[in-house]
């Protein structure tokens, strides 16, 4: 077993992404503008089994975050139509989003992000350093897993134990 699959467990991650005691497939929506990068990221989720949409700039995202209700919204800060800072905001302006996990994504160094986090006026949960790794996930999930989906409801995929 790798060490990743060795601390995964440890923290109640089992294998295709399944959080211990749950089967839930979380949803999430990445806004990110270049292709190459959402796809990479994209392809590590759902390995993870993470239900995930793309969109390509933040006016899609607040379009799609309203129909695809997801769980996590990882955005990037840098937009071509709009800062991801006000593609947070408006989201937690929604009622169907207001509760969700925003991550920002960003290409600055971790030792930059924390001029970000004070610009955020609390609508990012979270503030991580490009590219997406397998660490860094499991750092989102585990505060998903910890804070709960604010928001409970059914998906389609979801299995339930009860």
């Amino acid at each position: 077993m790798s060490e990743h699959e060795l601390r995964r467990e440890k923290k109640g991650v089992k294998s295709g992404g399944e959080l211990a005691g749950r089967t839930r497939s979380y949803r999430v929506l990445l806004v990110e503008d270049h292709a190459a990068l959402a796809e990479a990221t994209a392809e590590l989720m759902r390995g993870e089994g993470l239900e995930v949409q793309i969109a390509s700039n933040g006016d899609s995202g607040l379009e799609m975050a309203a129909a695809f209700q997801p769980d996590i919204v990882l955005c990037d800060l840098s937009l071509p139509d709009m800062p991801g800072l006000d593609v947070a905001r408006a989201l937690r302006a929604i009622p169907g989003t207001k509760d969700v996990l925003i991550a920002m994504l960003t290409a600055f160094a971790e030792r930059d992000l924390r001029k970000f986090e004070s610009q955020a006026d609390g609508s990012v949960d979270m503030f991580l350093s490009k590219p997406l790794t397998p660490e860094k996930l499991d750092t989102i999930l585990s505060q998903l897993n910890i804070c709960g989906v604010r928001r409970l409801r059914s998906h389609p995929t979801e299995k339930s134990d009860m």
